[in-house]
């Protein structure tokens, strides 16, 4: 149930998980982020908190559910920057948006 990787979108908001399968999947609070068409900022905590996904994909497909992941681990985008991932609304209930933003640490 993927969507294709929508680059940059207009949702800015990390929609909070409300899937069952979302009970013990663990991330910072989300509201905590600044979120525009290219970035995310973030403190550091809350960078820490993200689970990691650089070279696969996180399984359990959700809306809410985001992580982490180090570009240039695929080899896709060579300069290696951090980007926030997650999965979102998409306007077909049978799938989720795949929405990602470069990282910027705030503090």
């Amino acid at each position: 149930m993927f969507a294709a990787v929508i680059p940059t979108t207009t949702e800015t908001v990390i929609p909070p998980i409300t899937d069952p399968l979302g009970r013990h999947w663990d991330q910072p609070d989300t509201s905590n982020f600044v979120i525009d068409d290219t970035h995310a900022l973030m403190t550091r905590r809350d960078f820490e908190q993200l689970a990691e996904y650089s070279t696969t994909t996180p399984s359990g497909v959700y809306v809410g559910k985001c992580w982490k992941e180090r570009s240039g681990m695929l080899r896709t985008r060579p300069n290696g920057e951090w980007y926030l991932r997650w999965y979102g609304h998409d306007p077909d209930p049978n799938f989720v948006s795949n929405n990602q933003r470069i990282i910027l640490i705030i503090d």
